[in-house]
C-alpha cells in the first residue's frame, strides 16, 4: 500500500522510473498525435499527489509537461485526455493544485479549449478508473494506462479490456514482494483475480526459493495472454536491494522499440540500475552509455545450447532480445562479434565475422 502521509518521500528507483516515463512519453505522444490526430488517452488508476517531499513532480505531472512542453503537440492537440484516479482525498486533492501548477497561465478547466481534457476523481481503481475513460469516451481510442500499484491487485480484466482495446499499452508496476502473499497458495480469490484462474496455484510445487521469480514469469506470461502480444518486464533495484517490478504491455513492436529506447536512454540515478527476470545470476545493470551487456550473453549462451549444433540466425537471436530480453535488438550485432572472435560461437562466414544476414552456432 502507498505511505500514509500526504505527499511521501520518492525512493530512488521511483525516481528512475519517472525518468523511464517521461522519456517514453516524449516518443509515445507525438507517434499517437500523428497516428490518431491526438484523439488519445493517458490514464492513470494509481496516480498519487503529483509530488513527493523533495518536490519532484509525480508521473501525472510528467504526463502533462510532455504535452505542454512540445510545442507541436501543444499547438495541434485535438482531443488528448488525461485521467487520473487514486482512492486518497488527499492525493486527488493535492493533485489537482500540482496539475493546475503545471498547466499555467492556463486554467486546467480551460484545457479543453486547446485540445487537452484533465479530469481527476477519487475512487478506487476498479471501478473508477473504467467508469472514468467511458465517460469520457475513450474506450474504442487508443490509450496508455499506467497502473503504479504499490502492491494493489489489478484484477486481469481490467488489463484484458485495455488490450482488447486496441492500439493500447499498459504499464504495472508492484513491489516484488507483492507476489509473496501467493507463494503459499492461501489467497486464493484474489490469486485468481490477478493472474485470471487458478494456473498460477501450481507455484506450491516450486521450490521455495524459486516461488517468487516463478510467479514474476507466471505473471509476465498472463499479461501476454491477455492480449498483449510484446511485453517488457524487468526489475529496478537500488544499491540497498530495494526494487520495483515493472511490465510493459504493448500491441504493436514500436511501442516495445520505443519503449527500450527509452529504458536505455534515461539519466543515470545514483545506485539504481535494471535486473532481468530472465537472467540465471540476476545480475544488477548500471545505466551507462556502453551497457554491460553479460545477461544477453548468458541468455543467448542459453539459447545456443538449446539448439544443440542447428545454426540461428543472427535475425532470429535479435528478435529473442526485442521479444525476450530487456536488451535491444541493435546490442546484438555487436556482442555476437566479440563472442565469435573469443572462438565462443562459430559464424557461417568463412572468414569467421557476423553480419546481419549471418548465422551462428556453438564451436
Amino acid at each position: 500500500m502507498a505511505p500514509k502521509t500526504v505527499p511521501w518521500d520518492a525512493e530512488p528507483h521511483t525516481k528512475m522510473k519517472h525518468e523511464l516515463y517521461e522519456r517514453y512519453l516524449h516518443r509515445w505522444m507525438p507517434i499517437m498525435s500523428q497516428g490518431w490526430g491526438g484523439d488519445v488517452t493517458y490514464a492513470e488508476g494509481f496516480a498519487g499527489p503529483g509530488i513527493y517531499t523533495d518536490g519532484s513532480p509525480g508521473s501525472p505531472v510528467i504526463a502533462l509537461r510532455a504535452i505542454l512542453d512540445d510545442p507541436k503537440l501543444r499547438t495541434t492537440s485535438r482531443k488528448m485526455r488525461l485521467l487520473f484516479v487514486d482512492h486518497e482525498p488527499k492525493c486527488t486533492a493535492l493533485l489537482n493544485e500540482r496539475l493546475a501548477v503545471a498547466a499555467a497561465p492556463v486554467a486546467l478547466h480551460d484545457l479543453p479549449k486547446y485540445g487537452i481534457t484533465v479530469d481527476i476523481k477519487t475512487g478506487e481503481c476498479v471501478p473508477t478508473l473504467e467508469q472514468l475513460l467511458a465517460a469520457h469516451s475513450a474506450w474504442g481510442r487508443p490509450m496508455l494506462v499506467v497502473l503504479d500499484t504499490w502492491g494493489g491487485a489489478v484484477p486481469l480484466d481490467l488489463v484484458r479490456r485495455v488490450a482488447d482495446n486496441g492500439n493500447s499499452e499498459v504499464i504495472i508496476t508492484m513491489l516484488p514482494q507483492y507476489f509473496s502473499r501467493f507463494a503459499d497458495v492461501s489467497d486464493l480469490t484474489q490469486g485468481d483475480e490477478v493472474f485470471g484462474g487458478t494456473g498460477w496455484r501450481k507455484v506450491a510445487e516450486q521450490p521455495s526459493e524459486m516461488k517468487a521469480r516463478w510467479l514474476l514469469q507466471h505473471y509476465r506470461e498472463t499479461i501476454r495472454a491477455a492480449g498483449f502480444n510484446f511485453i517488457l518486464d524487468f526489475e529496478l533495484i537500488d544499491l540497498r536491494g530495494k526494487s520495483l517490478y515493472l511490465v510493459f504491455g504493448t500491441t504493436h513492436v514500436r511501442g516495445l522499440e520505443k519503449m527500450k529506447e527509452a529504458m536505455w536512454d534515461v539519466d543515470s540515478v545514483s545506485g539504481v540500475g535494471y535486473r532481468d527476470p530472465r537472467d540465471p545470476d540476476q545480475q544488477t545493470l548500471e545505466i551507462e552509455f556502453e551497457p554491460n551487456t553479460e545477461p544477453l550473453k548468458r541468455l543467448i549462451m542459453a539459447r545456443l545450447r538449446a539448439l544443440g549444433v542447428q545454426w540461428a540466425t543472427v535475425r532470429s537471436l535479435r528478435d529473442f532480445a526485442l521479444y525476450r530480453t530487456v536488451f535491444k535488438a541493435s546490442q546484438v550485432r555487436p556482442l555476437l562479434e566479440t563472442m565469435a572472435a573469443n572462438g565462443e560461437l562459430k559464424s557461417d562466414r568463412a572468414d569467421g565475422t557476423v553480419g546481419y544476414q549471418s548465422s551462428v552456432r556453438l564451436p
